[in-house]
C-alpha cells in the first residue's frame, strides 16, 4: 500500500482522499464558481459533482443558504453553521482560501446531522415526558413510591415524605422491608408482599413517626418477559377519613338523640293539654304516635272500647304538618245506617237520589282533604263500602254518588277498632286486601287495667273538668283513690269518666269517700249473681297452652280485684307463694311492685 501511494502523483492521491472523505467538501474560486465537489458533497447537496464543476455556486445552492461567497468577501471563517438543504440537516464550516496573502476562493465542509437531529428531537420529547411525569408525581396528594425488583426504593414523591415524616434517604437505595424491621412501620410492607406474590396488594399501615394511619396499595409492573421489574406503591392518608367517619357517626347519634328528645317534648306538650298519661305503656304509645305523625302512613289503632283510641288519633293529627292545613274528621262507621254511610263518606251530586239536597253534599273524605280522617269501628263497614274505601286508599280519589268525575284527595287515613280484624278476615266479614292496606302502622292502646298509674291522674282530671263545668268543689279521699286503683275497669277510661261524674252528682259532701266509690263501682255486683258464662273454644290448641291462658287470665283478674297478693291467693284457693311465683313467671309488674312495698 505504501509503495502504491509513493508512486502515485500528488494530484491522484489528493483526489482519492477527497473521495474517501465521509464529510462533503465544496470549494469555489475567486469568481464564485465551483472548483471542487467531492462525492459526499454531491450526495448531501443533491448535485452531480462532475456536472457542477465550473458552475456558479449560487446556481446550485440557494443564495440564502450559501455562505461561501460571504466568507470569501469578508475573509472571516464561519464555523458550525446549521443549514437545511433537500430535507437534510447539516452542520457546515466555511473558510476562505488564502494564497500568498490573497483570497483566491473559499472551501466548505458539510457534516450530515439529520439522524442526530431526529435522535435529539426524540430525546427532547422523552425529556419533556419525564418532566411532565415528574410534575404529575410530585403534584399527587397521595404518596407514591417506586421500588425495583430487589425491593429497594428507586424514588418517592414529596407527599410520601409528608405522610411518613421520612425523607428520601430512608427509601431510595434502601430495602423497604427495613422500615418494618426498624419499627417505623407497624405492619409488614405491602410493597414486598406485592413483589413476592406478583399481584396487587392493599393493606392498612401505621406510621410511627407521624402516628398516621395510611392505606397502601402495591401494584407490580412486569417487563417484557412477564417478570416483576418494579412495584408502584400508592399511599393514602385515611386518618382524616376515619376522623370524618367518626364525626359522621357522632352526628348521626346526635341527630337520633335530638329526634328522641323532640318526640319526648312533643309528648310532654300534648300531656300538658288534654292527654293524661303517666304509665310507661301509654307513654310508649304516645311516643310512637308522635313519630308516626312525621309521615303520611296509614295507621290502624286497636284497643278495647273506651281505652282512648280517639285521643291517640288526635295526637297523630296535631303532631303532623296536616294540623295547620286541614282538619281531623272523625266518623263512627257503626253508628250510621248502612244506606246513609256511603253518602256520608263520599258525598253525592245534586239529584243523586230521592230526598237528596238540590245542591249536593260534600263527603267526609272531601271535608278532610289536606287533613286526617279517622274511621272508628272500621270493622263495621259493609263489604261493598270496603271495596270503595280500598280504592280511595290506593288512588287517593273519590267518586260522589251519582258522579262520574273523580275528585283528587290528599287525606291521611287512621282506622280504629276494638275487634280482632284478622279474625274478621277469617270469618269473611272484612276484606283481606283492605286489612293489609290499613294495617301499615299498627298501634295498640292498652286497657286501663294494664296501666294503673294512669287511673288516679285521669280521675283527678275528670274531677277538675266536673268542677269547671258545674262550679262544684269535690275532692277524692286517698283511700278512695286506692279503691279506684283496685278496680278492673272493664269500660276503661269512658267508664272511669262516667263514675267520676256520677260521684260528683251523688256525693253531698266535698270529699268523696272510699265507701261511696265502692258503692258506685260494685253496685251491680250486689244483685243476684248469675252463673259465669261458659268458656268458648274456637279452635284446637295444646291443652298445656290452654291451661296457661286460663291461669294467666284468672291470676290477672284476681290481682286486679284484690289489693294484696295474699287476698288474691285466697280468692284463687292457692298458696301465697304460688301467686308470687306465677305472677313472676307471667311478668306481672303490679305483683312485683306490691311485694317490693312489703304488701302481703
Amino acid at each position: 500500500m505504501t509503495n502504491d501511494i509513493a508512486v502515485s502523483s500528488p494530484a491522484v492521491l489528493m483526489a482519492a482522499i477527497l473521495e474517501c472523505t465521509h464529510n462533503g467538501i465544496l470549494a469555489i474560486d475567486a469568481a464564485g464558481r465551483i472548483a471542487l465537489c467531492n462525492s459526499a458533497a454531491g450526495r448531501l447537496l443533491g448535485i452531480d459533482p462532475e456536472a457542477a464543476s465550473g458552475r456558479p455556486v449560487n446556481d446550485l445552492i440557494p443564495a440564502g443558504q450559501c455562505i461561501l461567497t460571504r466568507v470569501m468577501d469578508t475573509g472571516r471563517p464561519e464555523f458550525s453553521r446549521k443549514i437545511v438543504i433537500n430535507g437534510r440537516t447539516m452542520v457546515s464550516n466555511h473558510t476562505p482560501l488564502v494564497v500568498e496573502g490573497k483570497i483566491i476562493g473559499a472551501v466548505a465542509v458539510f457534516q450530515d446531522i439529520t439522524e442526530l437531529e431526529r435522535v435529539s428531537s426524540e430525546l427532547d420529547s422523552v425529556r419533556q415526558l419525564c418532566s411532565q411525569l415528574d410534575t404529575i408525581i410530585e403534584s399527587s396528594f397521595d404518596g407514591i413510591m417506586v421500588t425495583d425488583s430487589q425491593g429497594k426504593g428507586v424514588r418517592i414523591n414529596k407527599a410520601l415524605a409528608r405522610l411518613t415524616g421520612l425523607d428520601e434517604s430512608h427509601f431510595v437505595g434502601k430495602p423497604i422491608d427495613d422500615l418494618f424491621r426498624k419499627g417505623i412501620f407497624r405492619c409488614e410492607s405491602v410493597t414486598i408482599k406485592a413483589l413476592k406474590e406478583g399481584r396487587t396488594v392493599t393493606g392498612v399501615q401505621y406510621v410511627n413517626p407521624t402516628g398516621k394511619e395510611v392505606l397502601v396499595t402495591g401494584n407490580p409492573v412486569c417487563d417484557a418477559d412477564g417478570k416483576v421489574a418494579w412495584v408502584l406503591t400508592n399511599v393514602r392518608d385515611v386518618t382524616e377519613l376515619n376522623q370524618l367517619k367518626e364525626k359522621l357517626r357522632e352526628s348521626e347519634m346526635l341527630t337520633a338523640r335530638y329526634h328522641a328528645e323532640l318526640s319526648q317534648l312533643m309528648v310532654e306538650k300534648f300531656m300538658q293539654g288534654a292527654v293524661v298519661a303517666e304509665s310507661q305503656e301509654m307513654l310508649k304509645v304516645l311516643s310512637l304516635a308522635v313519630r308516626v305523625a312525621q309521615t303520611d302512613s296509614t295507621v290502624l289503632i286497636t284497643g278495647e272500647s273506651g281505652s282512648g283510641k280517639e285521643v291517640v288519633a288526635r295526637v297523630i293529627h296535631n303532631a303532623s304538618e296536616r294540623a295547620g292545613e286541614g282538619n281531623l274528621i272523625q266518623i263512627n262507621c257503626g253508628a250510621i245506617p248502612e244506606n246513609l254511610l256511603e253518602a256520608e263518606l263520599f258525598g253525592y251530586e245534586p239529584g243523586a237520589f230521592t230526598g237528596a239536597r238540590k245542591q249536593g253534599k260534600l263527603g267526609l273524605f272531601e271535608m278532610a282533604n289536606r287533613g286526617t280522617i279517622m274511621l272508628d269501628e272500621v270493622a263495621e263497614l259493609p263489604l261493598n263500602l270496603q271495596v270503595k274505601l280500598l280504592r280511595v286508599i290506593q288512588e287517593q280519589e273519590v267518586y260522589r254518588l251519582g258522579g262520574t268525575r273523580p275528585i283528587k284527595l290528599d287525606v291521611r287515613i287512621i282506622a280504629a277498632t276494638n275487634r280482632d280484624l284478622w279474625a274478621c278476615v277469617e270469618q269473611g266479614t272484612f276484606r283481606e286486601d283492605l286489612f293489609y292496606r290499613i294495617n301499615v302502622v299498627p298501634i295498640n292502646v292498652p286497657p286501663l287495667r294494664q296501666r294503673r298509674e294512669d287511673i288516679v291522674p285521669l280521675a283527678l282530671h275528670f274531677l277538675k273538668a266536673f268542677k269547671d263545668k258545674y262550679r262544684v268543689e269535690k275532692r277524692l279521699d286517698p283511700r278512695a283513690m286506692a279503691v279506684l286503683e283496685e278496680y278492673h275497669w272493664p269500660g276503661n277510661i269512658r267508664e272511669l269518666e262516667n263514675v267520676i261524674e256520677r260521684l260528683g252528682v251523688f256525693c253531698e259532701g266535698e270529699v268523696i269517700t272510699a265507701q261511696q266509690v265502692r258503692e258506685q263501682l260494685y253496685r251491680n255486683e250486689k244483685k243476684e249473681k248469675k252463673p259465669p258464662p261458659p268458656i268458648t273454644v274456637n279452635s284446637l290448641l295444646p291443652l298445656k297452652d290452654a291451661q296457661e291462658m286460663i291461669e294467666r287470665e284468672l291470676l290477672n283478674l284476681a290481682l286486679a280485684r284484690c289489693k294484696t297478693t295474699r287476698k288474691a291467693a285466697k280468692a284463687l284457693g292457692i298458696a301465697h307463694s304460688s301467686v308470687v311465683r306465677k305472677a313472676a313467671r307471667y311478668k306481672m309488674e303490679m305483683v312485683r311492685q306490691w311485694t317490693t312495698r312489703g304488701g302481703n
